[in-house]
């Protein structure tokens, strides 16, 4: 048995197809970072860019396109189980309504917001088939963008890197700056879904 666990891990196409496979589940849920690590390693030659992105691209919409569908199907269970999110979910509502494609494809890169907006379209009357074309427009969005921006990014990450090795003492202020991204996008998150 572990002489088996080995040669699939020795066996380099192995690992490429569970990272392909792994980028389609975490796809699923809008894994926006899987996108990047998989085009970061595209731009080191591990996997392949093109694939990458379709295979995040499907994953997002099959992804987006059943959070949708079951919630349309089995629209009282949702709405009893979302109780808590009753009042996000009526405020995505009124978005739709009023930024409709924007909003489907802006909320694509919204941490949080991405799986809201699928299930505020399922419990509501929004047309389906309306909703499923322009899923599929922001999901081709969402993967090419930031497969293409992971991809050329990864030198400049690559480079910084190479830096805070050769100057370890730069750390404590990347780490101090991410904090205040963080800290930024959470307040802005904040402000988007008053």
């Amino acid at each position: 048995m572990h002489n088996e666990v080995f040669d699939i891990l020795n066996n380099y196409s192995n690992l490429e197809n569970f990272g392909y496979f792994i980028l389609f589940l975490y796809s699923m849920g809008g894994g926006y970072i899987a996108v990047l690590s998989a085009a970061v390693l595209s731009s080191i030659g591990t996997l392949d860019l093109t694939l990458s992105i379709f295979i995040a691209t499907i994953g997002n919409i099959i992804g987006s396109s059943l959070f949708s569908v079951v919630a349309r199907v089995q629209q009282r269970d949702i709405r009893t189980m979302l109780v808590k999110h009753k009042r996000k979910i009526a405020y995505i509502q009124i978005m739709i309504k009023k930024y409709d494609w924007g909003l489907f494809i802006v909320s694509k890169y919204m941490h949080g917001i991405r799986t809201f907006v699928p299930i505020a379209v399922g419990v509501s009357k929004y047309n389906m088939s309306k909703f499923l074309l322009i899923n599929a427009v922001g999901a081709i969005v969402w993967g090419v963008s930031l497969g293409l921006l992971g991809f050329y990014a990864s030198g400049f990450f690559i480079d910084i890197i190479r830096v805070l090795l050769e100057y370890p003492y730069l750390l404590p202020f990347v780490f101090i700056g991410i904090v205040i991204f963080v800290v930024f996008a959470m307040y802005i998150k904040k402000r988007l879904l008053r």
